[in-house]
């Protein structure tokens, strides 16, 4: 896809909708000896994302796993639309764009692995991180330069905030 299609895509977008594991983290889970799951999140990620909502795009976050800490950086992040647990992605997205009156060219939804590849086929603007599994990145209009966890999430906050003509900072 060409840069002025993908912007165009972009220009549509008005929520944007992520996978968490692999996408906002590396994808790796580290637990301590006393059972406590560990997680790291790209700063700058968050930063894109606090851009993006003061653009008025919806943030949303849907993982296939449960974990306080997705919950903590949400709130970190004033993300509302928080979704765990989730094993079928489809019915929870369908529900979402139902519930916030969006088409599916409205969303642009970011994964990195086979249970996104349904929501990836639906959305406006389809994203797989550079870690993503290839069949994931054969479905997407856009592959990040980075990997999840360390900066891809940014990539496409600054994609979003410029192709509304508003310059990331």
């Amino acid at each position: 896809m060409s840069a002025q299609q993908l912007l165009k895509r972009a220009r549509g977008v008005a929520f944007l909708l992520l996978d968490v594991d692999g996408v906002l983290t590396d994808g790796k889970v580290t637990f301590t000896s006393d059972g406590h799951e560990v997680k790291s999140f790209d700063i700058q990620d968050g930063h894109g994302l606090k851009q993006l909502a003061r653009a008025g795009v919806g943030i949303g976050l849907l993982s296939g796993r449960n974990s306080p800490i997705v919950d903590r950086r949400a709130k970190e992040l004033a993300i509302d639309e928080v979704h765990q647990g989730i094993a079928d992605k489809l019915p929870i997205y369908e529900a979402l764009i139902a519930r916030r009156g969006l088409r599916d060219q409205d969303v642009a939804y970011v994964g990195d692995d086979a249970p996104d590849l349904p929501i990836l086929k639906r959305v406006g603007l389809a994203v797989a991180v550079r870690n993503a599994h290839a069949t994931v990145k054969r479905s997407a209009h856009h592959v990040t330069a980075k990997r999840g966890g360390e900066g891809a999430v940014r990539e496409i906050t600054d994609l979003l905030l410029r192709a509304r003509g508003l310059t990331p900072r």
